[in-house]
């Protein structure tokens, strides 16, 4: 292959006890309870063209830095070079895991560790996240920290006695809202919430409380509440915010976040727009509205693209399109 040029994916759903059936506006209806689109991991498989039906991780094992650029230099590497994780070229591991969560019922109160915590635990790196919310029913919540007023010995008592939500810090989840939450937040998502997520490649989450719900086979899910303490920040609570305008234009684009491992943003175009490609990182747009194509690979909403950093510029054409687009920073 003399060039890679952009890869088209389509989200990995998978079933979740708090899912829905109804996926809308991003995918449409399934009989199916799904609460996760995965749309960029390392088991990912490109959709259509020269790459149809190859792995994103072997394509990463394969490609190197042509694919991710040079500029992957955040704390995580340090840490893959350093560990069991992957090879030299970190081989399997892509850096950024994007998804997608159709939430009807509330997620369990949970914690993610961070690189320091998961690397002690699990040998694994940690987890900080950031959500972009894409739509969201009326008196919606998301659960971003515990209440100021109580102590870390309150809290775990609490826990200890099962009545944890009462303590978690409740907060409205509005359309167009973004929030960063950092590894170590005591969070959940209420129900009626469709959210695209940003985050470390790392799947690891220590549960709380999960209101006495069984699991797919009948019996209580797994809490972790040892771990989840050992690892929680009882001092974060992150607070939803607006994207910040950052360039207005053919192609008007927000930030929604950043952090030491990823930076997020909202692009807006309706029309043509000549994409210009980041030789030192490789991009991920996520279609979260609207359809066109995209260096003429057709796509329409739920879409993903991973964009090589070798890639030359190329055209990007649609009506009243909305994409998150993550990058390392």
């Amino acid at each position: 292959m003399s060039r890679l040029e952009p890869l088209k994916f389509k989200p990995h759903l998978f079933e979740r006890i708090w899912g829905t059936g109804n996926l809308a506006p991003i995918l449409g209806h399934t009989e199916r309870q799904i609460g996760e689109g995965w749309c960029t991991y390392d088991e990912s498989l490109v959709a259509e063209g020269p790459c149809a039906g190859q792995k994103l991780g072997d394509l990463l094992t394969e490609f190197g830095q042509r694919l991710t650029g040079s500029g992957w230099s955040h704390p995580e590497k340090e840490l893959l070079q350093s560990s069991s994780l992957s090879t030299g070229n970190y081989s399997g591991l892509f850096p950024i895991l994007s998804k997608l969560l159709f939430v009807q019922n509330k997620l369990s109160i949970q914690v993610h560790p961070d690189d320091a915590h998961a690397a002690r635990l699990q040998g694994c790196i940690g987890k900080t996240e950031l959500w972009y919310i894409v739509a969201a029913k009326e008196n919606s919540q998301l659960g971003l920290g515990i209440l100021e007023d109580i102590s870390h010995g309150q809290f775990v008592d609490a826990v200890n006695k099962g009545d944890v939500e009462s303590l978690i810090r409740w907060v409205p989840a509005r359309q167009g809202d973004c929030v960063l939450v950092p590894a170590g937040t005591v969070h959940s998502i209420g129900g009626g919430v469709l959210l695209c997520e940003i985050q470390q490649n790392c799947d690891l989450t220590y549960r709380l409380y999960d209101y006495n719900r069984d699991g797919p086979n009948g019996k209580p899910r797994q809490l972790h509440t040892k771990q989840a303490l050992e690892v929680m920040d009882t001092t974060s609570r992150p607070q939803p915010c607006r994207p910040k305008l950052l360039f207005k234009g053919n192609c008007t684009i927000s930030l929604l976040g950043q952090c030491p491992y990823f930076m997020a943003e909202l692009l807006k175009w309706d029309g043509r727009i000549d994409y210009s490609v980041d030789t030192q990182r490789c991009h991920i747009l996520i279609i979260i509205k609207g359809s066109g194509t995209l260096n003429s690979l057709a796509f329409e909403t739920g879409d993903t693209f991973v964009i090589p950093a070798e890639s030359a510029k190329f055209p990007l054409i649609g009506n009243q399109v909305q994409a998150v687009r993550a990058s390392l920073p």
